[in-house]
């Protein structure tokens, strides 16, 4: 008779709880069969939809010769439309991507880098220009255009987002998903690539030592740390879409004011506030993101971002990109 570990699901998979859930399975005992019991969970945040899903895969794929089983999980319909159940290998729901999102929320959709470049190679543009539509699409779903300010700042957090992802990461793939909260007048937006992570990407910076997945991240979020652009550099590359390293200090900054910012790498993940910064240990096959925007505290983005600016020290001696500091760019119909 097979051996059985029954796992349940905790009821509310909202981020500190889906961080305790992932961490569980580190003392999971190999089992033959393991069977994921749904029956108590009721809700899904975007940031649980991307890193559950994803754990939940790579937890398969590490015991091979393991029986694998859901029960109790129909009632979780809209899980199952944004594609969370498909994505792990349970056949309930729809595909990542194929639901067609709606004014709040857009489902989990899968990016493929080498679409993304072969499409930038065939409009003869660089792939932050691909990726800026991308943004674009994304903020008007979640906004319907109703503020301008509203969706430009969103535009330019979820580009500056996916930027790194397809400059820095090394992943062939990632995947996104968000949510409009009216009510609360927030905007939640995940992101997971399953790449090199920050600290292998930034040790290609010789001006930076780093001896944990912390300190990756603390340097990550400094104004203009880069792993492929830093002073000294031959050969620097050029162009207004250089990333010099400032799309995650801007970002981060945008999410504190009335929000958060939480990244995780490696072993280590960090959540900040404007009142607060709280370390989690939490493995992460690659880099996770998770953007909660307060929708109330947002006001015109160049005067955002110049706010912004006027924190970086004198002493650093890059420069925000033409494209990092520019929310005029034009768009690409894709």
């Amino acid at each position: 008779m097979l051996k059985e570990k029954i796992i349940i699901v905790p009821q509310h998979l909202y981020f500190e709880e889906t961080i305790d859930f992932i961490n569980s399975f580190a003392n999971i005992r190999e089992e033959r069969n393991y069977i994921f019991d749904f029956a108590k969970t009721i809700r899904i945040d975007p940031f649980s939809l991307l890193f559950v899903s994803s754990e939940l895969e790579i937890f398969k794929n590490n015991n091979p010769t393991s029986l694998f089983h859901a029960r109790n999980f129909s009632h979780l319909r809209y899980p199952a439309h944004m594609g969370f159940f498909k994505s792990f290998g349970l056949n309930f729901g729809k595909e990542p991507g194929e639901a067609s999102g709606s004014n709040t929320y857009s489902p989990i959709e899968i990016l493929y880098v080498k679409d993304i470049k072969d499409l930038a190679w065939e409009l003869m543009v660089n792939p932050g220009e691909v990726l800026e539509n991308y943004a674009e699409n994304l903020s008007n779903i979640l906004t319907q255009n109703k503020e301008k300010n509203i969706t430009e700042v969103l535009r330019y957090s979820i580009r500056e987002i996916l930027r790194n992802i397809v400059e820095h990461s090394e992943s062939d793939k990632f995947s996104f998903c968000a949510q409009y909260l009216p009510s609360k007048q927030r905007v939640n937006f995940a992101v997971l690539d399953r790449g090199i992570g920050l600290k292998q990407s930034l040790s290609n910076n010789p001006k930076i030592t780093l001896e944990s997945d912390l300190e990756a991240i603390e340097w990550a979020l400094k104004p203009g740390v880069s792993g492929k652009v830093y002073p000294g550099q031959k050969n620097k590359p050029k162009g207004e879409w250089v990333n010099s390293g400032y799309g995650l200090f801007m970002t981060s900054n945008i999410c504190k004011k009335g929000g958060s910012f939480f990244i995780s790498t490696g072993k280590k993940g960090l959540l900040i506030t404007e009142k607060q910064k709280r370390e989690f240990d939490l493995e992460t096959h690659g880099t996770a993101i998770y953007l909660d925007i307060d929708l109330t505290s947002i006001y015109e983005l160049s005067k955002m971002l110049y706010d912004f600016g006027k924190q970086i020290p004198k002493n650093v001696f890059l420069q925000p990109s033409k494209s990092t500091m520019d929310n005029n760019t034009k768009s690409l119909k894709i």
